[in-house]
C-alpha cells in the first residue's frame, strides 16, 4: 500500500520535479494527498488533485492523516520542518542539503532513530545508471584497490541574470557551489564507503559576494584512505549567455581506471573502464529529477515497511550528516582563507 504523503514547499523544485513524481504511474510507494506552502499563491496555483492544501505545516501534520512528508522547502527551513514532522510521528524525505548546520543534521538523525521513524535525504543521483555501472565494476573487482576519486562539476546555477536570479542568489548564500556539489561528496562515500577524515578547501567568488564560495576546490580523504578531489561551481559561465557545462569523474585503482564524461549540456555521458580484466565503454543518457525521485519514493516506502538492507540505495540521515560535514568543513575553510582582491 502506498504511503500517504504531504509535500512541504511549492517552489520551483517542489512544483516542477517533486510533485510530478507522485503522479507518475511508476510511483507505487507514495500517494500525494496534501500540499503545503507558506505562500497562499503557491498553494492556489497547485492544480494537481490532492485532498487538502495548507499554508501551515503544523495543521497539515495534525489534520491530513499522513504517513510521511517530503520537504522541498529551502535548506534553512529543513531542520524545523523535519523535526516537527518527526515529532508528529511522520516519516521524512528531505531535500539536500539536509540542513543548514551539522548540529541540526545530527539532531534530526537522532530524533528519527529515537522515534523509530525513517529519515531519508534525497540524493537522487545515487539511482543513476552511471552509479549502477560503477558499482558493478567495483563489485567485480575491476579496479583492484581504489585509491582516488576525482570529480569536476561546473555549471552556472541558472545564471546570475534572468528570471530566477533571486532563487539562485538565495541558494548561493546558503551553501554556495556545494548546493549541488554536495551530490558528489555523497557519491564518493556511496561508491567506496568510509566517512570523512580530512577536508581541505579553497574558494573563488567569481565576481559575486555571497558568504560561501560560488566556485570551490576540495581535497579530502575518507577514513578508508581513499583520496577525493572535487572542483565544483555554480558560477562557471554564470555571467555570460553561452552555457558550457563540465561534469567529469575519474576513478583510480591499482588494477584499473574509469573515466566518465558528460556532454557540454549534461544530456549524455560516456563511461570508459580500462582494467587488467576488462575494457568497456557505455554511452548513457541521464534521467531527470522527476524519474529519479520516483525511485527515491518507491525505495523509501520499502525501507519504511521492511527496513534497510545491504542493497539499499536510499540515502539515510547519517549519509546526509556526512555530506553536510564535508560541506561545512569545505565552505568554512574557504571562507576563512579568502583573499580579497584590491579594487
Amino acid at each position: 500500500m502506498a504511503l500517504r504523503f504531504g509535500l512541504i514547499g511549492l517552489g520551483k523544485h517542489g512544483m516542477q520535479a517533486v510533485s510530478p513524481a507522485f503522479f507518475d504511474p511508476a510511483c507505487t510507494g507514495g500517494a500525494l494527498v496534501a500540499v503545503c506552502d507558506v505562500n497562499p499563491a503557491a498553494t492556489a496555483a497547485f492544480a494537481r488533485p490532492v485532498e487538502a492544501k495548507y499554508n501551515d505545516h503544523r495543521r497539515m501534520l495534525a489534520e491530513a492523516g499522513l504517513d510521511a512528508v517530503y520537504i522541498a522547502a529551502g535548506m534553512d527551513h529543513h531542520y524545523r520542518l523535519a523535526t516537527d514532522a518527526l515529532r508528529a510521528g511522520k516519516h521524512v524525505i528531505v531535500e539536500k542539503p539536509m540542513a543548514a548546520t551539522l548540529d541540526e543534521c545530527r539532531e534530526m538523525t537522532d530524533l528519527a532513530q529515537a522515534s523509530g521513524l525513517t529519515l531519508a535525504v534525497n540524493f537522487e543521483t545515487r539511482y543513476s545508471e552511471q552509479n549502477e555501472i560503477l558499482r558493478r565494476w567495483i563489485r567485480e573487482g575491476r579496479f583492484g584497490e581504489i585509491d582516488a576519486l576525482h570529480f569536476t562539476n561546473m555549471w552556472d546555477g541558472h545564471k546570475s541574470f534572468g528570471p530566477i536570479q533571486q532563487r539562485r542568489a538565495r541558494l548561493m548564500e546558503l551553501a554556495g557551489a556545494l548546493d549541488c556539489g554536495i551530490h558528489k561528496l555523497d557519491q564518493a562515500r556511496f561508491l567506496v564507503g568510509g566517512v570523512w577524515a580530512d577536508v581541505f578547501a579553497r574558494g573563488a567568488w567569481m565576481g559575486e559576494d555571497f558568504t560561501p564560495p560560488t566556485h570551490i576546490g576540495i581535497v579530502g580523504q575518507l577514513d578508508n584512505g581513499v583520496l577525493v578531489t572535487l572542483n565544483a561551481s555554480l558560477s562557471w559561465a554564470a555571467h555570460i549567455d553561452p552555457r558550457p557545462m563540465v561534469n567529469t569523474m575519474e576513478i583510480a585503482g591499482t588494477e584499473g581506471v574509469a573515466i566518465c564524461r558528460s556532454s557540454r549540456d549534461f544530456r549524455n555521458m560516456t563511461m570508459e573502464l580500462f582494467s587488467r580484466t576488462l575494457c568497456e565503454t557505455h554511452e548513457l543518457r541521464p534521467t531527470g529529477h522527476t524519474s529519479d525521485i520516483v525511485l527515491v519514493v518507491n525505495e523509501f516506502a520499502e525501507v519504511v515497511a521492511h527496513g534497510r538492507t545491504a542493497d539499499t540505495i536510499l540515502a539515510s540521515g547519517e549519509d546526509g550528516y556526512w555530506a553536510q560535514y564535508a560541506t561545512e568543513q569545505a565552505n568554512g575553510q574557504a571562507i576563512r582563507g579568502r583573499i580579497r582582491r584590491e579594487p
